[in-house]
């Protein structure tokens, strides 16, 4: 359907757009909202968008390689569950065994939709759903962030 350059040309397009329409997020002043992404301050935790032409979500991810540590966060990610997901404002999908495309096992908190990145037709209500979400996504980390912090590993 589409060449690697056009693919390439369009995704790089959608992103563009994506971070042009921040601007319009209420007390951003016309500037770029600048998320949090993987600067939780906690190794091995991000907060992604995740777009394929399928489905579109956004994420808190635990993506550390130990698989005793990536567990142990998740636990006490689900054992703060209620403060998080009345944070976010609704139930979430939590997957402690959720597989990348790439084969890499994860723990994931999510929420998504389905649409096509691809199909620009689409973008208003796909940026709407992303930035929406990814605000409350962002609150409700905040909320347990110095919790998630400390564990007993001491890493």
């Amino acid at each position: 359907m589409y060449s690697k350059d056009e693919e390439k040309a369009l995704k790089l397009e959608f992103w563009r757009k994506l971070h042009n329409r921040t601007r319009k997020i209420p007390g951003q002043r016309g500037k770029a909202k600048a998320w949090i992404g993987d600067k939780t301050s906690i190794k091995g935790i991000d907060l992604r968008f995740d777009v394929s032409r399928n489905m579109i979500g956004v994420a808190l991810e635990i993506n550390v390689k130990s698989e005793d540590r990536r567990l142990l966060l998740y636990e006490k990610l689900d054992a703060a569950k209620k403060i998080f997901e009345n944070e976010f404002g609704e139930e979430l999908i939590w997957d402690f065994a959720y597989e990348r495309e790439n084969g890499q096992q994860v723990c994931r908190v999510y929420k998504q939709m389905k649409g096509d990145y691809m199909v620009s037709a689409q973008w208003p209500v796909i940026f709407s759903f992303m930035i929406d979400n990814m605000l409350r996504m962002e609150k409700a980390f905040l909320e347990v962030q110095d919790y998630l912090k400390y564990d007993e590993l001491g890493k």
